[in-house]
């Protein structure tokens, strides 16, 4: 199973997300992937379409400031994750209509739909927790923002 320290490395953070609305911020994450090489540029738009059309059938924001836009992608090798924030906010059509401040985009092969669906499970765990949400919102480095994402459990202690 893989982790969310795995995950979600420096290079895989945006501090501040530079677009409001949730399909630009979509393609500006997946961009950053592509930047990174973690997704062939020629990708982007297939990766990009995978979570908009997931993102069409059902918002993907959680609540309390938090969404996580997702897709299983055929073709694709690995996991791959970016975390971005947003000051303004972006509308990801969450349950309690707030704006969403941190984003969590994950791509999954095609074939593991149970790593997916348990990665989401043990996220919507950890996003619930207000303290985590918090830390995540002042966090001023990529590094803070990956120690407090490494060190985050589903099930507070």
């Amino acid at each position: 199973m893989t982790s969310l320290q795995q995950l979600v490395t420096p290079d895989c953070v945006i501090l501040e997300l530079a677009e409001t609305d949730h399909e630009e911020v979509v393609l500006e994450m997946i961009g950053h992937l592509s930047k990174i090489g973690k997704v062939p540029s020629g990708d982007c738009y297939l990766f990009g379409n995978a979570v908009l059309e997931r993102e069409s059938h059902v918002g993907t924001g959680l609540g309390s400031g938090v969404a996580i836009p997702h897709a299983r992608v055929k073709g694709l090798k690995e996991t791959l994750a970016v975390f971005g924030r947003s000051r303004d906010g972006v509308d990801f059509d969450s349950p309690d209509n707030a704006p969403s401040h941190l984003i969590f985009l994950m791509l999954v092969p095609e074939e593991k739909a149970a790593q997916h669906l348990q990665i989401l499970s043990d996220l919507s765990k950890i996003f619930r927790q207000s303290d985590l949400r918090t830390a995540l919102e002042e966090a001023v480095s990529v590094e803070q923002i990956c120690a407090l994402l490494g060190s985050a459990s589903p099930c507070p202690t």
